[in-house]
């Protein structure tokens, strides 16, 4: 397998002893990528199953290599997470049939090692940045059509860029912008020299949200998450790695909601109000990839994993 090829999973055994607490059955990798969770979790439990979703093509066509030794234990559906989820949510035959769901958010090494995808800033290819090929909105568009205004409300939203502003006010006086070293150039130059991180490019965070523009990676996980509740058997585990602040923020939030009871129905009758909690937290504070992992696996360095096990009914009140 090439580098090229190769994808490393973050956290691997912090997810495999989440995963012990769950059930036997069909779990679901609501973000396949490279498949390396997803190989790992069925070589260590036999009575697992997977179905994987993706929306990249070429990630789906590396998995599908990987996990081919897996025959019928693996289902891969080409489609985007949210759809994916919302439909089987909302099928009363489909509805609560996975033990668990994973997923590990960001993009893929793959995405990055691909120089013409427009994923990184330090090549030299065309602004795409697109996970499915098949949508039209690409990052050449948000850059050169966007108003300056939209520019700079995505840029705080989704990378909580420094000098929003006059990042967005010299993309705006140099379009047309075709290249992602032209962009990279372009915001380092907008950016005071006194506040250039010698550590990380300034452009970083500007093509992080642009990215998750491009590919409505907010909404994409709102939507799985809110999913979640139909979705998941009672005792099935919820797992998610994020990967920087505005992704764990909609984590947080999410699992606090579904482990805290506001139910407000007299607590010796069944709740009816439909805001009693239905989960407990497997992870009070995020877990962190130890320092041997982050070593040899970089990516490792910002990803915080949140964990939650749906209850059982009778555990639902009085906890």
């Amino acid at each position: 397998m090439t580098t090229k090829e190769y994808h490393r999973p973050v956290m691997t055994q912090e997810v495999l002893d989440v995963f012990d607490l769950a059930p036997g059955g069909t779990y679901l990798d609501a973000t396949l990528g490279g498949g390396g969770h997803t190989e790992a979790l069925l070589s260590h439990r036999d009575d697992l199953y997977a179905v994987a979703v993706d929306r990249d093509e070429e990630a789906i066509e590396a998995a599908t290599k990987r996990l081919k030794r897996f025959g019928g234990r693996v289902e891969i559906v080409h489609s985007d997470v949210a759809s994916y989820a919302y439909s089987v949510s909302r099928d009363s035959k489909a509805a609560r049939r996975f033990v668990g769901v994973i997923a590990d958010l960001g993009v893929s090494s793959r995405h990055f090692n691909e120089e013409e995808r427009g994923f990184s800033l330090t090549g030299h290819a065309i602004l795409d940045m697109r996970m499915d090929r098949s949508q039209s909105l690409s990052a050449y568009e948000v850059v050169n059509q966007y108003s300056q205004e939209e520019l700079v409300a995505i840029f705080r939203r989704y990378g909580d860029v420094a000098f929003a502003g006059r990042v967005a006010r010299t993309i705006v006086e140099n379009r047309p912008i075709s290249y992602t070293d032209e962009l990279a150039e372009l915001v380092r130059k907008a950016i005071p020299k006194k506040a250039v991180s010698f550590h990380i490019h300034p452009a970083t965070t500007v093509f992080q949200a642009i990215r998750i523009e491009v590919n409505q990676e907010f909404k994409q996980l709102q939507e799985l998450l809110e999913s979640c509740k139909s979705l998941v058997v009672p005792g099935g585990v919820v797992v998610v790695i994020s990967y920087h602040s505005g992704e764990d923020r909609l984590v947080k939030l999410f699992m606090r909601e579904a482990t805290t009871d506001r139910c407000s129905c007299p607590p010796q009758l069944p709740c009816v109000c439909g805001k009693t909690r239905w989960a407990k937290a497997l992870t009070r504070r995020p877990i962190v990839a130890t320092e041997d992992e982050v070593s040899s696996n970089p990516r490792a360095r910002s990803a915080k994993l949140r964990a939650i096990q749906r209850l059982h009914q009778e555990e639902v009140r009085g906890i």
